[in-house]
């Protein structure tokens, strides 16, 4: 074993305090009782003559040394290899105490040691065992090589059975240590997926936020300046405008109570309102109405066939299109068309030319809608264009929602 170099195979992992102390504990234990073994068996320990001193000093270094062999098992087996080699040399007999620590010292190999140096410190201890029966000690009681041959398959043996529980104890420890990692890694993952998607259902919210309200809000500010003129002009109309503004509000508070109400429980059968579809997007137009706005729209292909994820989408894209058209730059000729294929749905909103200086909003300063239309589209795999029409002018959104990816 002189000169075997190993290293430490346990991977690095925070260990409680308390187990630290237990496990120093157990080799303080181990340690005492291979100390008593050496005291008291053959041969004695005295300060008489220098192969006792000698002998005294191997048991006192190889307690001391193995105390440590979990921290350090590197200096502890070199620094055994070379007491073991000076206690078959100078006392120049076998003692139970040698073995002992033989035996301790191969079951270290496995647990403590990773390959290659594993498998040349275990040769080393058998090569060692053999070479200090064989060569050096000169027991009365081994005189006969026969003997001799016995004792090494005897000491082999013990020293393969060591051996063999380190391994068995290596494997049974790294299959714990893996499962409390994997068991770390999941809830990691899963710490880093709820995260993740309590972020992704703060956009949703926020999306449906902005949608509602920027919709309803800007519909009501039109009927509210269309009352005011009407008081002046057509006092029989403020009646109409101000039914339509309690109605879009009435709406606009329903909705956000139901996205609140998502926020609040967690049952996933609470009643909430129906989820707008592309179905409903006649209806929406219609409460446009009373804003005198001037939309058409055509359609192709039947809404019921189409998903509700994908009709949401296209819902809420119309909407948020229409509003923007009507806030910036009211009364001009709008024109929806909706074509609803085998697999995805094509959307095209265009309004006038008059608009289109008034509608044009800078790439740079984008609002929250425009990237909310992009964020629905982007998550069904969809495309969208917006921008000003160069073929005939005006504003222009243009997208396809697909049904599959």
């Amino acid at each position: 074993m002189a000169g075997v170099e190993s290293e430490i195979a346990e991977p690095v992992v925070d260990r409680p305090l308390t187990t630290t102390r237990y496990q120093f504990a157990v080799e303080v234990a181990c340690s005492m009782v291979l100390a008593v073994v050496g005291f008291l068996s053959y041969p004695i320990v005295s300060w008489e003559t220098p192969p006792q001193v000698v002998y005294g000093v191997v048991v006192l270094g190889c307690c001391l040394a193995l105390i440590w062999r979990r921290r350090n098992p590197r200096i502890v087996l070199v620094t055994v290899a070379v007491l073991l080699v000076v206690h078959v040399l100078v006392v120049d007999q076998l003692s139970v105490f040698a073995g002992l620590v033989c035996l301790a010292a191969a079951y270290t190999t496995q647990t403590q040691v990773i390959p290659p140096w594993r498998w040349i410190s275990a040769t080393a201890i058998f090569a060692g065992s053999a070479w200090a029966v064989l060569f050096v000690s000169n027991d009365v009681l081994l005189s006969a090589l026969s003997t001799k041959l016995i004792v090494v398959l005897v000491a082999w043996a013990l020293i393969a059975v060591a051996a063999l529980l380190g391994s068995i104890r290596r494997r049974n420890r790294a299959r714990v240590e893996g499962a409390f990692e994997r068991v770390s890694l999941l809830e990691a993952q899963q710490d880093t997926e709820h995260r993740l998607a309590a972020l992704q259902e703060r956009h949703r919210i926020a999306r449906e936020m902005h949608d509602i309200l920027g919709h309803s809000l800007n519909i009501i500010a039109v009927q509210a300046e269309g009352a005011r003129y009407a008081l002046r002009s057509a006092p029989h109309q403020t009646d109409q405008a101000l039914a339509a503004i309690g109605r879009l509000s009435r709406e606009a508070v329903d909705e956000v109570r139901d996205l609140l109400d998502v926020l609040y429980t967690d049952e996933p059968s609470a009643e909430l309102t129906p989820t707008p579809h592309l179905r409903d997007i006649p209806g929406l137009i219609g409460s446009y109405r009373h804003t005198g706005a001037n939309i058409r729209l055509h359609h192709e292909g039947d809404p019921d066939n189409v998903p509700s994820q994908v009709g949401l989408a296209a819902y809420r894209i119309v909407q948020e299109a229409l509003t923007n058209a009507i806030k910036h730059a009211g009364g001009v000729p709008i024109m929806v068309r909706i074509d609803i294929r085998t697999n995805a749905v094509d959307l095209l909103i265009v309004n006038s030319v008059r608009a289109a200086r008034a509608v044009a909003v800078p790439r740079r300063g984008r609002g929250h809608g425009l990237i909310g239309m992009e964020e629905r589209v982007r998550a069904l795999g969809g495309s969208i264009d917006t921008g000003p029409n160069t073929t005939i002018g005006g504003w222009r959104v243009a997208a396809t929602l697909p049904w599959t990816r």
